[in-house]
């Protein structure tokens, strides 16, 4: 997928869809599988929002039955089975556990997973089970429960990399003909009377402005969606209550899942296995700071830490190898509490509600929902042009599907001479598209050599990035299109190595290879902000 601006200036698009995360991306997919001439505007990078600071969990929301929010559930366990179908390269079957230290706790959960299991009737994973108190401690050895019963065991799903989630859905849009641009800012929305008929747009790598026009305007753009609503709206209240999720990335402490409930207020939490660490998470308060600049805070680590304490009281602070910090965007209901505020989407069209034509707005949803919510958006487009397509974002697969077994990663590893542990992680990253990079690496032996000396990166990933994954800044691959920012050090030690080779294809001069090494450095200190405050 090349980057190509001087696109969205050829012709008159069907629809414009303003945000490139997981939702905007979605809609994209959906709207040019429909035969819609469409494009996509991202002011920074696909994923860069709240997609890429999730919880990394496919699920339908088990503590959303306590809202006797059914419906959410309902749709969210459906498309966690098509998700499985479409990109079982990047989803994954991951086990549960609840310990259970109460009978009232005992009781809850009885109930919360049979209904899980019933809403989920048509499911392909396991029912619930409980274990004793002896298998549990069997399951889990270092887990640390006062008045430890038991646990009930479930089933949902993990979204290692939701990165390339977001990422490969954009990179399906454009193989099916949709103009996708990244680091291109809508600066304005251009109208004619009480028509939107277009965007003016920044090209934020060489500050060139164009003019794209379209019959129908989607604002996609998440936690932004209040800052496009006021290009035309200036004096509407918000649309949206944002909350604040933060993470912690500690050394592994579980072999699976762990359901826990915060000793502070009782909300449910996670503890979760990935890529080597363990995922605890996640917060929800009212954030009304930067939205360019979202970090943990000591006191939102501390609430976290007070929680995993319940189970493993070992786990200090300074464990702690850097933090994440996300934003979600979830549509206003005056008088609810931000986590009693549903997280169904709502769709806005302002033809109906302003008498302005040519726009819609999304606000709400979740990661889990977002082919569901694409779908409900590109039915009501089409519906407003006038088009009749069904949706057949169930049916088709993602770029990188099918997984890889473990035979056809030791098959390329004798075919290729590399360590099992290389083929592995770019079989996890890219599914059965880790042969593109292969094959460059062929082509040039220095592409198989490791960015770093302890890990399982390699040099043929940036060449790839860079030339097929519109990967323009340094962040974009440390971030986004690799695993490296994932490291104990977020991957400081290799910035350098990218940096060089990114420099050399997109001919930077030293002063932006300072300035690209300088941003990546900064959003790296921001995830251990906490420690200093």
């Amino acid at each position: 997928m090349l980057r190509n601006f001087k696109s969205v200036a050829e012709k008159e698009y069907d629809v414009i869809i303003i945000g490139g995360g997981i939702v905007g991306t979605g809609v994209a997919r959906d709207a040019v599988l429909r035969g819609l001439s469409t494009l996509l505007l991202e002011k920074e990078d696909f994923g860069s929002g709240t997609t890429s600071r999730s919880t990394r969990l496919i699920h339908g929301g088990l503590r959303y039955l306590r809202q006797l929010e059914f419906g959410i559930v309902r749709q969210d366990l459906r498309e966690r089975e098509v998700l499985m179908r479409i990109a079982p390269h990047l989803v994954h079957p991951l086990t549960f556990l609840i310990p259970i230290h109460s009978t009232i706790l005992n009781m809850t959960m009885a109930l919360g997973v049979t209904l899980y299991d019933l809403i989920s009737y048509d499911k392909t994973m396991p029912n619930h089970k409980y274990l004793n108190r002896q298998k549990t401690l069997e399951q889990e050895p270092g887990l640390k429960v006062k008045n430890l019963q038991g646990s009930y065991v479930y089933y949902d799903c993990q979204v290692p990399y939701p990165e390339r989630l977001n990422f490969e859905t954009a990179l399906s849009a454009f193989e099916n003909g949709a103009a996708v641009v990244n680091h291109a800012r809508v600066n304005r929305l251009l109208r004619e009377g009480n028509h939107i008929v277009g965007v003016e747009v920044r090209d934020e790598l060489t500050g060139e402005t164009l003019q794209a026009k379209g019959k129908l305007v989607v604002n996609a753009a998440g936690h932004w969606v209040d800052q496009i609503k006021d290009m035309v709206f200036e004096k509407k209240p918000p649309y949206l209550l944002r909350t604040k999720g933060i993470h912690l990335i500690i050394p592994r402490v579980s072999n699976n899942a762990l359901v826990l409930f915060s000793s502070t207020d009782s909300r449910l939490f996670f503890i979760i296995p990935w890529v080597g660490y363990s995922l605890v998470g996640t917060t929800d308060t009212v954030y009304n700071g930067n939205l360019d600049s979202v970090s943990a805070t000591y006191d939102d680590v501390q609430y976290l830490l007070e929680g995993l304490h319940l189970a493993y009281p070992d786990v200090k602070i300074d464990d702690i190898y850097y933090t994440t910090a996300g934003l979600r965007s979830l549509a206003m209901r005056p008088g609810k509490k931000a986590s009693d505020t549903s997280r169904s989407h709502e769709l806005i069209d302002h033809s109906k509600k302003d008498g302005l034509d040519g726009m819609i707005t999304i606000l709400g949803g979740k990661i889990t929902a977002y082919r569901a919510v694409a779908r409900d958006a590109t039915d009501m487009i089409c519906h407003k042009l006038g088009y009749k397509a069904p949706c057949t974002t169930d049916k088709n697969t993602l770029p990188g599907a099918p997984a890889l077994g473990e035979q056809e990663i030791d098959h390329l590893r004798e075919k290729e001479g590399l360590p099992k542990e290389i083929i592995a992680n770019l079989a996890h990253i890219y599914g059965s598209r880790c042969r593109d990079i292969l094959d460059l690496a062929r082509e040039d032996e220095g592409g198989k050599s490791r960015i770093t000396a302890d890990g399982p990166d390699i040099i043929a990933q940036i060449w790839h990035a860079v030339k097929e994954e519109s990967c323009l800044t340094v962040s974009d691959f440390m971030l986004r299109r690799s695993g490296l920012c994932f490291r104990k050090d977020q991957g400081l030690n290799a910035v350098h190595v990218v940096a060089d080779e990114m420099k050399a294809m997109l001919r930077w001069g030293q002063q932006e290879y300072d300035r690209q090494v300088s941003e990546y450095a900064e959003t790296a200190a921001l995830a251990r902000k906490f420690k200093h405050a």
